[in-house]
Formats: structure tokens, sequence, C-alpha cells
């Protein structure tokens, strides 16, 4: 169920009372939470009571910090840098996901240069006080730390924010549309939401 159909349902079951055992909390398999009004969306379902839980049900931003990959995987550096993008399932409503054509970086001989084995790449917009944003996030996945290491200290990429986690960089710009004027400067929520990123790559990086 998306968020804001939960918060709809939420809001109504304050104050129509038989409304309240209508919801049901679904675990996954990865340890994931949802909840729902049909219980057979999930094969074990359990009613959920939302009197009192209202405050501490957690957003989808902090579901997404908080959610661990399948440790009994083996992720591949593409899959790696897919997991730590977020999708419609975490983030908050209004923004929209412009995904972008995925690259291989083995064409671009500068990029085999480098070490880059992986680049994927994902747009968040949205309409806010008259005007356009732009959230940009951008990771590279390298052969190794060191590599990473490397190219973090020598690309120079105007108006990026560039953060290294273990052998990925992960990359965030912003722009802001209003009338003919282009602000790109990192906007507060875009700078959460590439924290966000930025600690769901860092789940991949060994101690």
């Amino acid at each position: 169920m998306k968020r804001a159909a939960f918060i709809a349902l939420a809001s109504v079951a304050l104050f129509a009372e038989p409304a309240i055992s209508e919801i049901f909390k679904c675990v996954d398999a990865a340890g994931g939470v949802t909840y729902v009004n049909d219980p057979s969306a999930c094969p074990d379902a359990e009613p959920y009571d939302l009197r009192g839980n209202l405050n501490r049900a957690p957003s989808p931003a902090s579901r997404a910090r908080e959610e661990k990959p399948d440790s009994g995987a083996t992720l591949s550096p593409v899959q790696r840098l897919e997991w730590a993008l977020l999708d419609e399932r975490n983030i908050y409503p209004g923004w929209e996901i412009v995904n972008e054509t995925p690259e291989d970086p083995r064409q671009d001989v500068d990029l085999v240069e480098w070490g880059v084995i992986a680049k994927r790449a994902r747009h968040y917009t949205r309409s806010a006080d008259g005007a356009s944003q732009v959230c940009s996030v951008e990771l590279w996945a390298f052969e190794n730390d060191a590599r990473a290491r490397l190219a973090e200290q020598n690309f120079e990429f105007p108006d990026w924010k560039i953060d290294r986690q273990g052998d990925t960089l992960v990359m965030l710009r912003a722009v802001t549309l209003r009338a003919d004027m282009a602000k790109r400067t990192i906007f507060p929520d875009c700078e959460k939401l590439g924290n966000i990123v930025r600690t769901r790559a860092a789940k991949f990086v060994e101690d």
C-alpha cells in the first residue's frame, strides 16, 4: 500500500473505531514491514491496532535507512547500486522518480581507466512553492576501495557533492527551476535523500 493511502486510512481510523481492526501488519521474508487493509495481500497478516501507534509509525525514509540487504544473497555491483537507490516504496509523497537509462562503463575508455565497473543514476522530481525541483543521485562502483578513493580525490564535477562509501562513489546534485531561473544548490530535502542513499550504500562496506 502506498504511504498516501495509508495516511488517509489512518486518519479515518482515528475517528471511526470499527475501521481500526481492518488494518493488517505484514512482515516479508526480509523483515520489511508494510500495512494493508486486505489480509489476503500476505499469508501471515496480523490485525494491527492503530490507536497509540500513529506517532510511532516509521516514515518511508526511516524504513529505507534501516532496511538491510539480504545477508544470504551475493549481490553484483549493479545489484548493490540498485539496492542503494531509493524507489517508490521508500520516498515521501510528492516525489516522482525518473530512471536514467543504464550505461555499461566498459564501453567508455575513460571509465575503464578509472576502474569503474558499474553505474546507476536516478532522478527525483517534484513541484514545490511554484518551482520545479530535481534531485539527482548517481552511483559509481569501482574495482576496489583504492580506485574509488583515487577518483574521489581527483574528480572535479561542478555542482556535484561526492561522497565515498567503500568502493562506491555517491554523487548528488540538484536544480530548482523557477520561470527562467535555474538554481543549482542542493536543497535540504535533496540532501536528506542523499544521506539515506549514502547510508544504504555504506551497508556494503566491509568492517
